[in-house]
């Protein structure tokens, strides 16, 4: 337990975060969570979900509700003691719901892959009571999820309902941490690129960060970790054919509150945002609560 982590990157959804086309967030969100037990290589499952509410003007035909909900497969490997591979395969489920009707969608979305790289560490001194960690990294997000989707009942063309964004985007990333016995604090940035896609339609730029505290416990074999802070995302507008698109872009801040544990070769966690403040596409989208969860293999 002496090297448990936290890790907060994403970018996405849960994004990842986030920028926002009118009808809320999906395809341009990512979310990296925590990963346990930092200085093992895992595989595991996670599950998350976030929903939205957004609306165009007075009427209510044009408000709209979208829940995205994501199982994932996620694992880090170690390529050295100060390399790892992270990477996630993500299975989205998105729902919008109009006056006019639900439309579904569902498939695998956008797999990010991320090097990282030990640039400080203190953890090998055994006698230290106050250790640091300084990791920085990047990477890239891979189109593999479908872009401009239709089915036979309707076309779902708007961006940020899709499965995936259709464009390779890059990553930077960084975080620190500092712990004295149990307890610990942490801190982290990552900036991510957009590119266009093949229909010259580009996501905004965005950057997100947080900073967390954490205490770890033992409870006869079963180690807890409950952590609580802040996590802040912001995103410039999205372009079509370089050109700004109104009603995207923004950023928002939200508090944080988890718990993980570890049991042998096994980890689980359970974590939560609460919107605290946003300003998402000009004021015309509200983001509510989110949650994810994990079982992981640690090795």
């Amino acid at each position: 337990m002496k090297r448990t982590m936290l890790i907060f990157c994403f970018v996405i959804c849960g994004v990842r975060l986030y920028a926002c086309d009118i009808c809320g967030c999906g395809a341009a969100n990512y979310y990296w969570g925590i990963l346990p037990q930092f200085h093992k290589s895992f595989v595991g499952l996670r599950y998350r979900t976030q929903s939205f509410d957004s609306h165009l003007g007075l009427h209510p035909s044009l408000a709209t509700s979208e829940l995205f909900q994501t199982a994932e497969l996620w694992g880090r490997y170690y390529v050295s003691p100060r390399w790892q591979v992270v990477a996630f395969v993500p299975y989205h489920v998105n729902r919008q719901t109009t006056t006019t009707g639900i439309k579904y969608l569902d498939g695998v979305g956008d797999i990010p892959v991320i090097a990282n790289y030990q640039l400080f560490s203190t953890s090998a001194e055994v006698l230290r009571k106050t250790n640091h960690q300084v990791w920085v990294g990047g990477g890239v997000k891979l189109p593999t999820g479908r872009h401009r989707f239709e089915d036979n009942t309707a076309q779902v063309a708007n961006p940020n309902f899709q499965l995936g964004t259709g464009s390779v985007d890059f990553m930077v990333n960084t975080w620190y941490t500092l712990r004295h016995g149990r307890l610990g604090f942490t801190t982290d940035a990552t900036l991510r690129l957009a590119t266009a896609n093949q229909q010259q339609y580009r996501f905004g730029h965005r950057i997100n960060g947080s900073a967390s505290v954490f205490y770890v416990q033992q409870i006869k074999k079963v180690g807890i970790m409950p952590n609580t802070g802040l996590f802040v995302e912001a995103a410039q507008r999205n372009r079509e054919k370089k050109i700004e698109i109104a009603d995207t872009g923004g950023a928002a801040t939200f508090f944080t509150a988890g718990l993980e544990g570890y049991a042998g070769s096994f980890a689980f966690g359970l974590s939560y945002q609460k919107p605290a403040r946003q300003a998402l596409a000009e004021g015309r989208i509200k983001a509510h609560d989110r949650w994810a969860a994990h079982v992981t293999w640690m090795f």
